[in-house]
């Protein structure tokens, strides 16, 4: 039998090896995308399990932490860990930013976590070095893709912090490795001005009538610590008690509390959201 595609290949080899090595560089390029969009999404979700959060609390109307900007008073969790249902809830602050490792800058994701046990919504839940952060200041723990190591000395805007334990997979929904720090150090480093700009918001305020009278003593003092004191989170991570529906405490967070909660199902849902709009 005459093999017509056999006739036709030798007949114009040239065009056959050019074609089979566009349509393999096209298959290959889809599977590296389709590859590189999964790892995004395992990423997103190691994110999600790893906080160790059943409900995302956050600025009402806005997407939450992982996708839009959202700033809470730091005291709001007191009221939301005595709502029936509420099992365990964490303030939480998460900024991306430069981290200086000697002379290098390394991009992370910064993730204040309230003071605690570990197990805590929020903290890393298990490391592969060292330890957990057992001071109120000046402790980090970072992940292993950061290249930081036991011991070391990295600054995060003014202050600089040692590096305690090591984790892995800790990682941002863009890939950015996490450096976890205390919470009142993250507030300071996300919320708080620069030293000139305190100064110069100090001499507004006190040439302001209104905010230094005369015949009320004190009141400049109060208005000059309010402006150096940070009293902002950028979420409330919560673990739902046993035998309570998620969506049944995300209800009632929305109707007393005046804010925004995400359930696990829905945090998903806005990640890989933001994953396809950021590859798009």
């Amino acid at each position: 039998m005459i093999s017509l595609a056999g006739r036709d290949i030798l007949h114009a080899w040239g065009k056959f090896l050019f074609t089979g090595i566009g349509l393999g560089l096209l298959i290959g390029v889809t599977l590296t995308m389709a590859g590189v969009y999964r790892g995004m999404v395992d990423d997103g979700k190691a994110l999600l399990d790893n906080s160790g959060a059943d409900l995302w609390i956050v600025q009402k109307d806005t997407l939450g932490p992982y996708a839009e900007a959202s700033s809470v008073h730091d005291d709001l969790y007191r009221g939301i860990l005595v709502m029936p249902g509420v099992a365990m809830a964490a303030n939480v602050t998460y900024l991306t930013m430069q981290i200086r490792q000697a002379e290098a800058d390394v991009r992370a994701m910064v993730v204040g976590i309230t003071p605690g046990a570990a197990g805590t919504p929020g903290w890393p839940p298990h490391l592969i070095d060292g330890r957990q952060i057992t001071r109120s200041h000046y402790e980090a723990v970072a992940d292993v893709a950061s290249g930081f190591r036991i011991g070391e000395r990295i600054r995060i805007r003014r202050n600089e912090y040692s590096v305690v334990g090591l984790t892995r997979r800790m990682v941002s929904s863009s890939g950015d490795p996490m450096v976890f720090i205390p919470l009142k150090d993250a507030q300071e480093a996300q919320f708080l001005k620069d030293n000139d700009s305190l100064i110069a918001e100090r001499a507004r305020t006190a040439a302001n009538p209104a905010l230094n009278r005369p015949g009320v003593p004190g009141l400049l003092d109060a208005v000059l610590a309010s402006q150096t004191a940070s009293r902002s989170v950028n979420a409330v991570l919560v673990r739902v008690a046993a035998g309570y529906p998620p969506d049944e405490v995300k209800a009632e967070v929305g109707r007393w509390k005046h804010l925004t909660a995400w359930t696990r199902a829905q945090m998903e849902e806005i990640l890989i959201a933001k994953l396809i709009a950021t590859s798009a």
